[in-house]
């Protein structure tokens, strides 16, 4: 069990180091969300309102997890200071929908010390300071009110966003398509999986370029429901 201190909702518990590498990350990276979605059976895919201020951007990295009081950013400051670098900050805001919890100068200071990116179930601002810094944010909904700084909330334990379950050290990755969850312990059945489905979609891509255009699949599901003989 790692250390904790505080109390119950007001707490900071020590994220245990990161042993995958750099080159994991980068290949997840590149999969693609929809590719590791499929190989994660659909399952860990958060919900599309949460999306990246720029298409360009993407992400991939362990997840450092912050819950949040609704409309309080205290323990997201804390979070910037103690996360390291590579690392993706989580932040389960508990479902408020009034405040932003972040903005430039917040964002500027994670970034400065090379946090791989910020994902937020809840609010930002400074929208525009954001995008032309071309920060790795991905965020939920843009408002300019302000919310407080006194507490409570969680460092380093388990959160929902988007209503996937997101535990410390778990590998997110980003993109334009949405962003995915992905349970170390699976990674190499998950990339198993998003090989797989790459492969197959080499393979149609193909097909299509010489003339297949409706996969011979689609008829045999429509023969199989008695649909056309």
């Amino acid at each position: 069990m790692s250390k904790q201190t505080g109390k119950i909702g007001f707490s900071i518990r020590e994220i245990p180091p990161c042993t995958a590498s750099a080159e994991v990350f980068e290949k997840l990276k590149n999969f693609g969300t929809p590719a590791l979605s499929d190989g994660l059976n659909r399952f860990n895919t958060v919900a599309p309102e949460i999306k990246p201020i720029l298409d360009s951007i993407s992400i991939a990295g362990p997840a450092f997890t912050v819950r949040l009081r609704p409309g309080d950013n205290l323990m997201l400051h804390k979070a910037i200071g103690l996360a390291k670098a590579g690392d993706i900050i989580v932040v389960d805001t508990c479902g408020s929908n009034n405040n932003s919890i972040m903005g430039d100068l917040m964002a500027s200071s994670a970034f400065k010390k090379g946090i791989g990116g910020i994902v937020i179930d809840g609010g930002i601002r400074d929208i525009q300071d954001l995008r032309e810094k071309q920060f790795p944010v991905f965020y939920k909904f843009i408002t300019p009110a302000v919310g407080d700084k006194d507490g409570p909330g969680e460092i380093g334990e388990p959160i929902c966003i988007g209503g996937v379950p997101v535990l410390p050290g778990d590998y997110i990755v980003g993109d334009v398509n949405g962003v995915v969850v992905i349970p170390p312990m699976y990674l190499d059945k998950i990339i198993e999986g998003t090989e797989k489905k790459l492969a197959y979609e080499k393979k149609r891509a193909q097909a299509i370029e010489e003339g297949v255009v409706v996969n011979p699949a689609i008829d045999e599901a429509l023969r199989k429901a008695g649909v056309i003989e």
